[in-house]
């Protein structure tokens, strides 16, 4: 039968391709939005957990901390750390980048290495005046800069005063007054980190907290991951929307090139029912043949996932993707299985076919 199905998209060389792009443009639609989604997501999760134990909001706030920037008072700081189990405690003011599509925190200097977990300098210093800036390693090296080099930033030219390992926070840092001047919010963070004593967990000082604190967001860092895969408003309906436009592609590129296929071939079911073939010879047929196509999809739908990704990292190299087997698998499964649906109907049709009629079509 396989010898058959082969010849059959052979004869038909450019259905058979149209076909074949439809189910890998499906895929790739899927794991290329997908790992970009919850790479971003878990990329964040990681540099929370290292930036602290616990996070202070305003009732508003946003997990991401790019949204209500500046709307928290400094002062509220001393509050925070007369709460017992609080260690450490640091204002943090955000400014999402929307032409570079990445954060930059204001830091309090005095605060800010009490409070991180691994936080570590490698290059340079801690910024020392007010136009100074420190970087991350990986945005040290997607932009070419170096300790002492200049970055125009928010419209200010900025000096790099050291470079500190990347996976805590932003991937830009400058001094907490500088980054209130240019936002316009003197006196005012996003947010509060708090680290916990020794001794406390992150869950005892987050209950003291949100006693202490009526009104405002308290967050463990150590749960971000999770409450943004669950609560975040977009990300479901976004990842649906990709899963379901993907196995439509696939549905309806099958279904159009079997439909026309069985049409073009009426002739040819005709003979082979006339040789004896069954109903179910016939179903079969036209099902492993849509399988083929399908499965040759799944393996171009890789191929052109990994291309688009490449195209990707070289436009944006500092950009993360999370691409999990459970994804790949489920990719290619929804691939096959709107290809497969969209030749069910065709392959019934084909099997409903009188041999006579079919043998006297032209």
């Amino acid at each position: 039968m396989y010898k058959l199905i082969l010849s059959n998209l052979k004869l038909r060389p450019t259905r058979t391709v149209v076909s074949v792009i439809a189910v890998a443009l499906g895929v790739a639609l899927i794991l290329v939005s997908v790992g970009l989604s919850y790479g971003q997501l878990n990329d964040f999760s990681a540099r929370m957990r290292r930036l602290g134990d616990v996070m202070v909001q305003p009732s508003g706030g946003s997990y991401l901390a790019a949204i209500n920037s500046g709307t928290i008072s400094v002062r509220i700081g001393e509050k925070i750390a007369e709460v017992e189990g609080v260690s450490a405690v640091t204002p943090v003011l955000t400014k999402f980048l929307g032409e570079q599509f990445h954060l930059v925190y204001g830091i309090d200097k005095a605060t800010f290495g009490d409070v991180s977990h691994g936080f570590r300098i490698v290059k340079g210093q801690l910024f020392s005046d007010l136009d100074e800036i420190i970087i991350d390693t990986v945005y040290s090296e997607t932009k070419h800069l170096n300790v002492g080099d200049r970055l125009e930033l928010l419209g200010t030219s900025l000096r790099v005063s050291g470079i500190f390992e990347a996976g805590v926070g932003a991937r830009v840092m400058m001094p907490l007054q500088t980054l209130q001047n240019v936002n316009g919010t003197p006196g005012k963070a996003t947010m509060f980190i708090v680290r916990a004593s020794d001794g406390t967990t992150d869950q005892v000082v987050a209950d003291r907290l949100q006693e202490r604190l009526k009104g405002y967001k308290i967050t463990r860092t150590s749960e971000i991951q999770k409450l943004m895969r669950t609560n975040t408003p977009v990300l479901k309906p976004f990842i649906t929307a990709m899963v379901s436009l993907s196995a439509l592609i696939s549905f309806m590129m099958i279904l159009s090139a079997m439909y026309s296929t069985i049409t073009e071939r009426t002739r040819e079911m005709g003979i082979l029912k006339s040789l004896g073939a069954s109903r179910t010879f016939i179903i079969k047929l036209i099902m492993k043949e849509s399988l083929v196509i399908c499965g040759i999809g799944v393996g171009a739908g890789f191929l052109l996932t990994w291309l688009a990704l490449h195209i990707i990292f070289s436009v944006a190299p500092n950009l993360p993707v999370d691409i999990s087997v459970s994804w790949i698998l489920a990719a290619a499964l929804m691939a096959v299985l709107g290809g497969m649906l969209g030749a069910l109907y065709p392959a019934l049709k084909a099997a409903q076919l009188d041999p006579i009629k079919a043998l006297g079509y032209e």
